[in-house]
């Protein structure tokens, strides 16, 4: 290796550009992002909720791996059950993901009710515009 390798790093930073206070950086780095509390997090302009902590990012995380798992073994009951059903739940499953996913992740239950106003109706829109399409080509005639 040439001395002019920079891909390794034997200094340590200057603590001086580093952000927070010096306490705040020996919490974080004994308790991760945890050492914050919630009540400390201010409220961005426009928010109505606190963000959720990551513990609970976390567990969403896990319920969407949980319906996703449902949603894969519903494969392994064709034939079992039938298609109709199949359809259906699995319309519903992916209903919920996508709530879930847009309230949680999207931060639409945090933030102002115009914002959720302004997305629900651009999914009606987009309902609407795609029914209208296949409506003309005659697909449910």
């Amino acid at each position: 290796m040439s001395d002019n390798d920079i891909s390794t790093i034997t200094e340590a930073d200057d603590p001086s550009l580093l952000p927070g206070t010096p306490e705040e950086r020996a919490a974080e780095e004994a308790h991760g992002l945890s050492a914050i509390p919630a009540s400390a997090v201010a409220l961005l302009p426009g928010e109505l909720l606190k963000h959720p902590s990551p513990f609970q990012y976390v567990v969403i995380a896990v319920i969407l791996c949980v319906l996703t798992a449902a949603e894969v073994g519903m494969y392994y009951l064709e034939g079992s059950v039938p298609s109709g059903l199949i359809i259906t739940v699995l319309l519903v499953m992916a209903f919920v993901k996508f709530v879930i996913v847009a309230s949680w992740y999207m931060h639409l239950r945090t933030d102002q009710t115009i914002f959720r106003r302004f997305f629900i109706m651009g999914g009606i829109g987009a309902i609407l515009l795609y029914t209208i399409v296949l409506s003309t080509l005659h697909v449910f005639s």
